[in-house]
Protein backbone atom coordinates (compact mmCIF):
# COMPACT_ATOMS: atom_id res chain seq x y z
CA UNK A 1 0.00 0.00 0.00
CA UNK A 2 2.64 2.25 0.91
CA UNK A 3 4.35 1.72 -2.38
CA UNK A 4 1.38 2.18 -4.38
CA UNK A 5 1.37 5.62 -2.66
CA UNK A 6 4.50 7.03 -2.84
CA UNK A 7 4.35 5.57 -7.31
CA UNK A 8 1.14 7.73 -7.20
CA UNK A 9 3.13 10.62 -5.79
CA UNK A 10 6.13 9.85 -7.89
CA UNK A 11 3.60 10.81 -10.77
CA UNK A 12 2.06 13.46 -9.40
CA UNK A 13 5.35 15.40 -9.03
CA UNK A 14 5.89 15.02 -12.84
CA UNK A 15 3.10 17.66 -13.30
CA UNK A 16 5.93 20.02 -12.00
CA UNK A 17 7.59 19.70 -14.68
CA UNK A 18 4.67 20.46 -16.78
CA UNK A 19 3.52 23.40 -14.40
CA UNK A 20 7.53 25.24 -14.84
CA UNK A 21 7.57 24.57 -18.97
CA UNK A 22 4.42 26.01 -19.64
CA UNK A 23 5.65 28.90 -17.07
CA UNK A 24 8.80 29.65 -18.88
CA UNK A 25 7.22 29.69 -22.41
CA UNK A 26 4.54 31.92 -21.17
CA UNK A 27 7.04 34.19 -19.37
CA UNK A 28 9.47 34.04 -22.48
CA UNK A 29 6.83 35.21 -24.40
CA UNK A 30 5.44 37.92 -22.99
CA UNK A 31 8.93 39.17 -22.34
CA UNK A 32 9.82 38.83 -25.93
CA UNK A 33 7.04 39.97 -26.40
CA UNK A 34 7.12 37.24 -29.73
CA UNK A 35 4.20 35.34 -30.42
CA UNK A 36 3.81 31.90 -28.41
CA UNK A 37 6.24 28.94 -29.20
CA UNK A 38 6.77 25.67 -27.88
CA UNK A 39 10.38 26.35 -27.98
CA UNK A 40 12.08 26.45 -24.61
CA UNK A 41 14.55 29.63 -24.77
CA UNK A 42 18.63 29.27 -25.24
CA UNK A 43 20.78 29.07 -22.35
CA UNK A 44 24.55 29.73 -23.53
CA UNK A 45 26.08 27.60 -21.06
CA UNK A 46 24.35 24.56 -22.03
CA UNK A 47 23.20 22.42 -24.95
CA UNK A 48 19.56 21.33 -23.66
CA UNK A 49 17.30 23.71 -22.11
CA UNK A 50 15.00 20.82 -21.64
CA UNK A 51 17.13 19.07 -19.16
CA UNK A 52 17.89 21.57 -17.38
CA UNK A 53 14.60 22.68 -16.73
CA UNK A 54 14.19 19.23 -15.38
CA UNK A 55 16.26 19.06 -13.24
CA UNK A 56 15.87 22.32 -11.78
CA UNK A 57 12.18 20.46 -10.82
CA UNK A 58 13.95 17.58 -9.04
CA UNK A 59 14.02 18.78 -5.58
CA UNK A 60 10.72 20.33 -5.69
CA UNK A 61 9.54 17.00 -6.68
CA UNK A 62 11.64 14.95 -4.05
CA UNK A 63 10.20 17.26 -1.99
CA UNK A 64 6.33 16.59 -3.29
CA UNK A 65 6.75 12.65 -2.89
CA UNK A 66 8.05 13.30 0.99
CA UNK A 67 5.51 15.77 1.99
CA UNK A 68 2.38 14.14 -0.08
CA UNK A 69 3.16 10.37 1.28
CA UNK A 70 2.37 12.02 4.73
CA UNK A 71 -0.42 14.26 3.63
CA UNK A 72 -3.88 12.53 2.90
CA UNK A 73 -6.58 15.14 2.44
CA UNK A 74 -7.22 16.52 -1.18
CA UNK A 75 -7.05 20.41 -0.07
CA UNK A 76 -3.85 20.14 1.69
CA UNK A 77 -2.39 18.23 -0.91
CA UNK A 78 -3.02 20.89 -3.71
CA UNK A 79 -1.90 23.64 -1.62
CA UNK A 80 1.32 21.99 -0.75
CA UNK A 81 1.58 21.07 -4.58
CA UNK A 82 1.13 24.97 -5.22
CA UNK A 83 3.33 26.07 -2.96
CA UNK A 84 6.30 23.76 -3.93
CA UNK A 85 5.66 24.67 -7.61
CA UNK A 86 5.89 27.98 -6.85
CA UNK A 87 9.62 27.58 -5.61
CA UNK A 88 10.31 25.34 -8.42
CA UNK A 89 8.75 28.67 -10.47
CA UNK A 90 11.75 30.92 -8.95
CA UNK A 91 14.31 28.69 -9.34
CA UNK A 92 13.37 28.48 -13.46
CA UNK A 93 13.31 32.20 -13.44
CA UNK A 94 16.82 31.66 -11.82
CA UNK A 95 17.78 29.63 -14.32
CA UNK A 96 16.00 31.27 -17.52
CA UNK A 97 16.91 35.15 -16.50
CA UNK A 98 20.54 34.59 -18.11
CA UNK A 99 19.02 33.86 -21.81
CA UNK A 100 17.94 37.99 -21.04
CA UNK A 101 21.03 39.43 -19.79
CA UNK A 102 23.83 38.13 -16.72
CA UNK A 103 23.55 41.03 -14.72
CA UNK A 104 19.80 39.72 -12.45
CA UNK A 105 20.19 39.95 -8.82
CA UNK A 106 17.87 37.83 -6.88
CA UNK A 107 15.46 40.64 -5.55
CA UNK A 108 14.98 41.65 -9.37
CA UNK A 109 14.35 37.75 -10.03
CA UNK A 110 11.61 37.58 -7.86
CA UNK A 111 10.27 40.77 -9.14
CA UNK A 112 10.39 39.21 -12.19
CA UNK A 113 8.58 36.34 -11.12
CA UNK A 114 5.63 38.47 -9.10
CA UNK A 115 5.71 40.46 -12.24
CA UNK A 116 4.73 37.11 -14.06
CA UNK A 117 2.28 35.71 -11.52
CA UNK A 118 -0.86 35.20 -14.18
CA UNK A 119 1.24 32.69 -16.30
CA UNK A 120 2.11 31.27 -13.35
CA UNK A 121 -1.30 30.83 -12.28
CA UNK A 122 -2.11 29.79 -15.59
CA UNK A 123 0.33 27.24 -15.92
CA UNK A 124 -0.35 26.05 -12.77
CA UNK A 125 -4.36 24.88 -13.64
CA UNK A 126 -2.74 21.21 -15.84
CA UNK A 127 -0.89 20.60 -13.29
CA UNK A 128 -3.38 20.69 -10.64
CA UNK A 129 -5.66 18.83 -13.13
CA UNK A 130 -3.01 16.03 -13.56
CA UNK A 131 -2.56 15.85 -9.83
CA UNK A 132 -6.48 15.73 -8.76
CA UNK A 133 -7.12 13.44 -11.95
CA UNK A 134 -4.42 10.82 -10.37
CA UNK A 135 -5.54 11.59 -6.94
CA UNK A 136 -9.08 10.44 -7.97
CA UNK A 137 -7.45 7.74 -10.31
CA UNK A 138 -5.91 6.07 -7.41
CA UNK A 139 -8.69 6.47 -4.94
CA UNK A 140 -11.25 4.82 -7.95
CA UNK A 141 -8.79 1.44 -8.36
CA UNK A 142 -8.47 0.99 -5.03
CA UNK A 143 -12.42 0.61 -4.35
CA UNK A 144 -13.09 -1.83 -7.28
CA UNK A 145 -12.14 -4.78 -5.03
CA UNK A 146 -13.81 -7.62 -6.76
CA UNK A 147 -12.28 -6.68 -10.38
CA UNK A 148 -8.70 -8.13 -10.27
CA UNK A 149 -6.91 -5.45 -11.46
CA UNK A 150 -4.12 -4.19 -8.82
CA UNK A 151 -1.93 -1.04 -9.27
Amino acid sequence: MRVRLLLIRALQSMGLVLVGYLFILAMTASLRETPFSMALPYLGDSDNSALDLALFCVPGMLLFVLLGSIIRRRRVLGGVFAAIAAVSAWLLCELFSTAFGNTWSTSEVLGLLVLNLHWWLLALVPGLMLLFALERFASKAGSYKGSGIRL
